[in-house]
């Protein structure tokens, strides 16, 4: 089995596991016998060591709803037995009775994850979110609200984009 098919299979897990937010499960799919994992959330400060995480892992999130995705997968391996996952990560969620924010609000991150390989499979010790700069968010979110008749407008015009 390739590397890449591995973490995938790896990476299913921890996604269903986030999804339902089963923090057991997230937790078995860290590396235990790390000394000083190391987590940054795009929403958070950085994590560093067991009672970051556990703290970060034990906020109610019953009041919300959440889905999150990844793709663009590529992995390699950085040393025997450690790997390096680099994949986007799209994040949706509903916070119910939150007026801030009265609908789904969702985004996209890269991550990159470190990766060790246990007896029992693959376990994370190093995971961070790194969200694009604001002024790329900004100018994306402008570009798709473009309405799509001024791009015919422009092409009988000529004038390429």
């Amino acid at each position: 089995m390739s590397l890449t098919t591995e973490i995938r299979a790896f990476l299913d897990d921890y996604i269903a596991h986030w999804n339902a937010y089963d923090v057991a499960r997230l937790r078995a799919l860290w590396d235990s016998e790390e000394e000083n994992p190391i987590y940054v959330a795009e929403e958070a400060d950085v994590l560093y060591g067991w009672p970051a995480l556990e703290r970060y892992w034990a906020v109610d999130r019953s009041s919300s709803e959440r889905l999150i995705k990844y793709g663009n997968l590529e992995t390699k391996e950085a040393a025997p037995g450690v790997a390096i996952a680099f994949y986007q990560l799209s994040w949706n969620v509903y916070l119910r009775n939150i007026r801030l924010y009265p609908k789904p609000i969702g985004g996209t991150v890269r991550v990159s994850a470190l990766l060790r390989r246990k007896p029992e499979g693959w376990r994370l010790f190093h995971y961070v979110e790194a969200p694009l700069a604001a002024m790329i968010q900004v100018r994306r979110a402008l570009e798709a609200a473009v309405d799509p008749e001024l791009f015919e407008i422009l092409q009988r015009k000529g004038i390429s984009t």
